[in-house]
């Protein structure tokens, strides 16, 4: 089983490490501890390639940086949106190891990112009575809550991540793009500006922020926030959008004709838009 879990991995996240990657990996013999540092440095900078070189000297081990390998590729195919190998791949974890937490979350993980909501939430339900407080189970609930139209357990959810160390730019946004698809706009608008005080290159919160902004009409505002990392065209062609949602024509109009004079060249975008628009 432990040989099974290592090709298998190895067959989803070949792809991101070269050959000569895996055999340095297999010739550089050093510590586990720092194996596994090195893979946890290069997977926090995105370099998923290598990290599986780091991690797959682990993974045939037999104390406890076996284990720690395994969940460590594991979730490097969680977090490269392969979803089907890694709810596998903690599938066979768990059935080595069922208290296994980290599998646990990572099965409910990759259910959730596979679109079968009631079987992510039972797992990751299930996770959370066996330790609370981790806040990617408790995240991953908000987004369960999330896609059932439940808004209000999802913030719920949410608030526990965000009190149980997940106060990152990621739960951040998901709690705050709830309350938008909620209708909550204005919550949405003061969570995001706080949140980009703190971590203000964070462009997802920015976008956010400007939907918040103008679905309440608020246009030109929203419009100066998303300048701030799109370009004039952009900028109003988003607004005009949102504009169009919120029934606002005339000034959908408007805001695609501004678009349409500022874009350098055609776009086929704000194209679309305005003869959504009548224009």
């Amino acid at each position: 089983m432990r040989y099974m879990l290592s090709v298998m991995m190895m067959a989803v996240l070949l792809g991101c490490a070269s050959t000569s990657e895996v055999e340095d990996a297999e010739l550089d013999v050093q510590t586990p501890e720092a194996s596994y540092a090195e893979g946890e440095a290069a997977r926090q900078r995105g370099d998923y390639g290598g990290a599986l070189s780091s991690f797959l000297p682990l993974v045939e081990r037999e104390d406890r940086w076996g284990i720690r390998g395994k969940l460590a590729i594991a979730k490097l195919t969680l977090d490269s949106g392969q979803n089907r190998e890694a709810l596998n791949a903690y599938t066979v974890l768990l059935e080595e190891d069922p208290a296994l937490i980290e599998a646990q979350e990572g099965k409910g993980l990759a259910l959730l990112g596979l679109g079968e909501v009631e079987a992510a939430r039972e797992q990751l339900l299930a996770t959370n009575t066996s330790e609370a407080s981790r806040w990617r189970t408790l995240n991953g609930l908000g987004i369960a809550s999330d896609m059932d139209t439940d808004y209000d357990a999802a913030a719920r959810w949410y608030g526990m991540a965000l009190e149980s160390g997940g106060d990152n730019p990621l739960v951040i946004n998901n709690a705050a793009y709830s309350r938008i698809m909620a209708g909550d706009y204005s919550a949405a608008e003061k969570l995001l500006q706080r949140a980009l005080v703190r971590y203000p290159e964070e462009d997802r919160l920015r976008n956010n922020l400007a939907i918040a902004q103008a679905r309440q009409g608020n246009y030109r505002r929203a419009i100066s926030t998303w300048e701030r990392s799109l370009d004039a065209a952009e900028a109003r062609n988003n607004a005009g959008y949102i504009a169009y949602l919120n029934g606002d024509l005339e000034r959908a109009k408007k805001l695609f004709r501004e678009a349409s004079d500022m874009s350098p060249r055609y776009n086929p975008g704000i194209a679309r838009n305005l003869e959504l628009v009548g224009e």
